[in-house]
């Protein structure tokens, strides 16, 4: 399910293969890192089932299977999902690949943990759409089960923003241009690639959320959090922190808001 407009939303029409070409340093090295955080911050036991929520090509996937986990890919791109099961090889029959909006999950408490890499959240235009997001999150979840959202940090993204940076992959010119819109409070985006006198344009869009308001949301649903890091070097968070990272569990108490 997704939005009803006759022009696609960003995150519709963005993630595909000039995406990857964007985010090439997005590798198996960093995701190798990230998931033995995952490891200390949100332990599993063995054979636990876990939801890779915007799962891209799969790379957080593939080492948490390597490390005794069941995992479901699930993204709505098309293109990276079959990215992601090409790369998965002799591990494909551990996974799953579900193409679905965040918003609503086609899952209830199904699964031990959730895991979100790479600000897979903050889409949608209002904060009631986002907040749906946070709610497929605990609908999908077993009671007590345990989720990782890896998110911006809003106010170091304001700070050191580069509203404008060039560089070439291969034979590809890639430029981006920044904004932060106050009003809106959403930091935006536009990729041009340039190959071969062709262009090709695309946008990206994130609501920014400081960790309070991030926390608001959260009290709206039946997650608890339990940390909040600065990085996956386990650094506690501060307003200088790389990254916005939340662990936390959904209350086992049935009566909690959803």
């Amino acid at each position: 399910m997704v939005d009803d407009s006759e022009t696609p939303a960003w995150y519709e029409d963005w993630f595909g293969q000039d995406y990857l070409k964007v985010y090439p340093h997005r590798d198996e090295q960093e995701a190798i890192a990230q998931v033995r955080f995952v490891e200390q911050a949100l332990p599993l036991a063995p054979g636990s089932k876990v939801l890779d929520l915007g799962c891209g090509g799969g790379r957080h996937a593939r080492e948490l299977v390597r490390r005794g986990l069941q995992v479901t890919c699930l993204d709505l791109s098309v293109v990276l999902l079959r990215l992601a099961q090409k790369q998965a090889n002799e591990e494909t029959c551990c996974l799953n690949y579900v193409k679905a909006d965040m918003r609503y999950l086609p899952f209830v408490q199904s699964f031990d943990a959730v895991v979100s890499f790479f600000t897979t959240f903050g889409y949608f235009e209002s904060d009631e759409e986002n907040g749906k997001t946070l709610r497929s999150i605990a609908q999908v979840l077993k009671p007590g089960g345990k989720f990782l959202q890896d998110y911006l940090n809003k106010e170091a993204v304001i700070a050191n923003i580069i509203p404008l940076d060039k560089r070439t992959e291969k034979d590809i010119e890639i430029i981006q241009e920044r904004e932060y819109d106050r009003t809106s409070e959403r930091i935006n985006k536009k990729i041009t690639l340039k190959r071969d006198g062709q262009v090709r344009e695309y946008f990206e869009s994130v609501r920014l959320y400081a960790l309070d308001e991030m926390l608001g949301l959260l009290a709206k649903t039946s997650l608890k959090p339990d940390q909040v890091y600065g990085d996956f070097d386990g650094r506690p968070f501060t307003e200088q922190s790389p990254r916005l990272i939340l662990t936390g569990h959904k209350d086992r108490n049935e009566n909690s808001k959803q």
